[in-house]
């Protein structure tokens, strides 16, 4: 009966006239806002920290070892990882990918300038699908020794120094003395995470070594990725585990940084990110929750005749009450369905077509990063309803004040 009521009330026009009929429109347009507003409120903010996430961890991986004494990315100092003991973290279950590297400062001079950056040395099982997804000329999987020496660099250095793929560039390195090497620009990437783009080249790991008269299993460290589904904090013992049992074994030292920590600014903006959505989710919810209870308020003042006959026919304070509740969901609902419809198609648009760019510089992304589940949009919908017809038994309370002997004379 109550449902039965309810559906004659709302009608298939909204049923309502007077002063109901714009209440009914102001419920509906302000929960459609506010749903809106959240989605796309949770939509960036995850993206974002989806988008720097996947930047960094392409950058560094999720774990870096280096020695004890490295302060900066880069060292002179060679710390040795037999392949015995690459090969016992590769087998290790969270562990995907162990990669070791040689970092090593540079200056790259051609006629038009100069530049000075952090020369990044790899081997052939470096996993280079994060710059290669990034590529804008060339080619940047690891190049064949045809070529000779070889080198990526970033699109803002290259624009910089007027190189493109295929130049030449004179590489120096001091050292005792001044060395340089020649070498082939081979690729071009941009990332978008201009930190990185800045301050980092690539290019063949054997070539450093030589140059620091280093052993082949001489690095600047090794970069561990762990398997998909791996907790960072789980990875991070599990791989110092295994560290601190070849420093015992060793005489050596080593310092194990995972990405939050190389990045500590970075990932503390993120955490500040997440606060910004909490409080645009408490004001939009409060928002909608203020025009939901005014409206409530004058559809029940429009139908104060129709509580009474209802009432006078012996249906209880409690029946009316959810009477109205279920009307007040059938608004509430209709503004959440045109709302998920604003705000998911705004996402999707930017989502495919980057509308909205940005400042790599300053937010480390190229344009507004958006990031869809299926399971925080019905969580956040589930408790959008659910905070909304509480916050609905406000308005309904004055039902039980409304006597019917009165309320048949209003007007």
């Amino acid at each position: 009966m109550e449902q039965f009521i309810a559906k004659r009330l709302y009608g298939h026009d909204d049923g309502l006239r007077g002063g109901s009929r714009p209440a009914s429109i102001i419920v509906t347009a302000g929960v459609a806002m506010g749903i809106a507003v959240m989605i796309l409120s949770v939509a960036i903010t995850r993206g974002f920290k989806c988008g720097i996430r996947d930047n960094v961890k392409g950058a560094t991986q999720h774990i870096q070892v280096q020695g004890s004494y490295s302060g900066t990315l880069a060292t002179e100092q060679a710390v040795c990882f037999p392949d015995s003991v690459l090969e016992s973290l590769r087998s290790l279950n969270c562990i995907d990918i162990v990669q070791p590297f040689v970092n090593k400062p540079c200056i790259i001079r051609t006629s038009k300038g100069f530049s000075g950056l952090v020369l990044k040395g790899i081997g052939p099982e470096y996993d280079v699908s994060f710059i290669d997804s990034h590529t804008v000329e060339g080619s940047c999987a690891v190049p064949p020794d045809s070529i000779g020496p070889w080198l990526f660099i970033s699109r803002e250095v290259a624009d910089a120094l007027g190189l493109s793929a295929g130049d030449k560039a004179d590489v120096h390195f001091m050292q005792n003395r001044i060395r340089m090497r020649r070498l082939t620009v081979a690729g071009i990437f941009d990332t978008g995470f201009s930190s990185f783009d800045k301050m980092t080249a690539i290019c063949g790991l054997e070539m450093l070594q030589k140059l620091n008269s280093w052993d082949d299993d001489g690095y600047s460290g090794i970069e561990v990725g762990l398997a998909p589904g791996t907790d960072l904090d789980e990875g991070y013992v599990a791989l110092r585990q295994e560290m601190d049992l070849w420093q015992q074994e060793s005489d050596q030292s080593c310092l194990i940084r995972t990405m939050e920590q190389i990045n500590a600014g970075l990932f503390a903006w993120l955490d500040v990110l997440d606060m910004n959505v909490w409080i645009i989710l408490a004001l939009m919810m409060g928002i909608a929750g203020f025009t939901m209870v005014s409206g409530l308020l004058i559809i029940i003042f429009e139908r104060v005749r129709t509580i009474g006959l209802l009432k006078s026919l012996g249906a209880s304070d409690g029946v009316v009450r959810r009477i109205f509740l279920r009307l007040a969901s059938y608004i509430i609902l209709k503004g959440m369905a045109i709302g998920n419809a604003i705000g998911i198609g705004l996402c999707l648009i930017q989502k495919y077509t980057c509308i909205i760019p940005l400042d790599p510089a300053n937010y480390y992304i190229s344009c507004v990063p958006i990031q869809i589940g299926i399971g925080w949009l019905l969580a956040l919908n589930v408790i959008v309803l659910t905070l909304s017809l509480l916050m609905m038994l406000i308005p309904t309370a004055v039902i039980s004040r409304i006597e019917p002997a009165r309320s048949m004379r209003f007007e």
